[in-house]
């Protein structure tokens, strides 16, 4: 019997988003004839504007440690695909998350988010997940974060963030920060927006889809950096050959 992937529940189906800005419609129109696609990962113009969107943002990044594709989701796919090992997520997540682990082939595990938000799972509840997976001869490799949480609507207050990611960097955890919804509006007297990279810049894949939030939602765009150091040139580099293996190049402009 061949195994089936479940259909994405309703509601996953991405919303309008944006109209299309003026700038916008002037860059794709003059781009209409050009049928060569972006380079894998991303040419030149635009893993440095990548870049200056992160440093900005006080995350200073190379253009060799972005990547960009078509979509949040075939980027976090590759990552997955390349990361090996199992994957956390936290308890709700994204609903797009599951499909893509199951894909890839990676075993999923929901760990609760603690009461104060969403998008991060409890520390102490990580640290037994994590023990019980390899207790059962599993083997934990990814977490999957939302600092900036879409489905709650929240953004972690950085001492719970720093406690999470110093858990998971204790575990040998690789961190996917999805930060999507990190330039969204917030209450300007609650939560400061603070990144997992900027705390534990060797561990962190930090993921930013440009649809929705600075794209209309047609146009899938999504760039990711990768550390400079430790497992990241090597998980740049397998992502890098998962991205053409499906061919998930970036139409111009």
């Amino acid at each position: 019997m061949q195994p089936s992937f479940p259909a994405l529940p309703a509601g996953t189906v991405p919303e309008r988003g944006l109209p299309v800005l003026p700038e916008l419609a002037e860059r794709l129109a003059r781009a209409a004839r050009d049928s060569a696609p972006e380079p894998l990962g991303g040419g030149d113009a635009l893993r440095a504007a990548a870049c200056g969107y992160w440093a900005r943002r006080g995350l200073p990044t190379a253009p060799e440690h972005v990547l960009a594709a078509p979509g949040a989701q075939p980027l976090l796919l590759a990552v997955l695909a390349g990361a090996g090992g199992d994957v956390l997520l936290t308890r709700p997540c994204a609903a797009w998350y599951p499909p893509l682990a199951r894909i890839a082939g990676r075993p999923t595990y929901h760990v609760p988010v603690p009461a104060e938000c969403g998008g991060v799972p409890d520390p102490f509840a990580l640290l037994e997940t994590v023990r019980r997976i390899r207790a059962e001869g599993g083997r934990p490799r990814v977490l999957v974060l939302s600092p900036a949480d879409d489905p709650t609507g929240s953004v972690t207050p950085p001492e719970l963030l720093h406690e999470v990611c110093e858990a998971a960097v204790a575990e040998e955890l690789t961190i996917v920060s999805d930060e999507t919804w990190r330039d969204m509006r917030h209450d300007p007297g609650g939560t400061v927006f603070l990144g997992p990279a900027e705390m534990w810049p060797d561990h962190v894949v930090v993921l930013t889809d440009l649809a929705g939030g600075l794209f209309p939602t047609a146009w899938p765009a999504a760039a990711a950096r990768f550390p400079a150091r430790g497992r990241g040139p090597v998980l740049r580099a397998r992502v890098t050959t998962a991205l053409a293996a499906v061919r998930a190049e970036l139409t111009p402009p």
